[in-house]
C-alpha cells in the first residue's frame, strides 16, 4: 500500500479501451516530520515533479515511502480555476 507514482493522466493508460480496467483516486492528506520536511524542501525539484507538476513524485523519486489508505470518502479535486467554480457551484446547491 504505497505509492509507486502520481499522475494528472489515468494510469495505467487504457489503449486497447478495455471496460474492466480498475483505476484508483487520489485525496493527498500528508503527514511529514519536521526533518523530512526541511530535508524535502531542500531537494531540487525532479524531472517528473516539472512535468506532472505533482511534488508527492519528488519524495517518490527519493525513495520515500508514501502510504496510502483506502476510503469510500469522495472529494472535489481543485486543480483549475473551472474546478474551484464547480466547487461553489456544488456548495451551493447542498446549502
Amino acid at each position: 500500500m504505497n505509492a509507486i507514482y502520481f499522475s494528472r493522466s489515468p494510469i495505467p493508460f487504457n489503449r486497447e479501451r478495455n471496460d474492466d480496467i480498475f483505476y484508483w483516486k487520489h485525496i493527498g492528506v500528508y503527514a511529514y516530520t519536521r526533518e523530512l520536511l526541511i530535508e524535502f524542501t531542500s531537494w531540487p525539484k525532479s524531472r517528473l515533479e516539472q512535468i506532472e507538476m505533482l511534488e508527492q513524485l519528488r519524495l517518490v523519486e527519493k525513495g520515500v515511502k508514501i502510504r496510502m489508505v483506502e476510503t469510500s470518502h469522495q472529494a472535489i479535486a481543485i486543480d483549475t480555476k473551472e474546478d474551484l467554480d464547480r466547487a461553489r457551484n456544488f456548495l451551493k446547491s447542498i446549502l
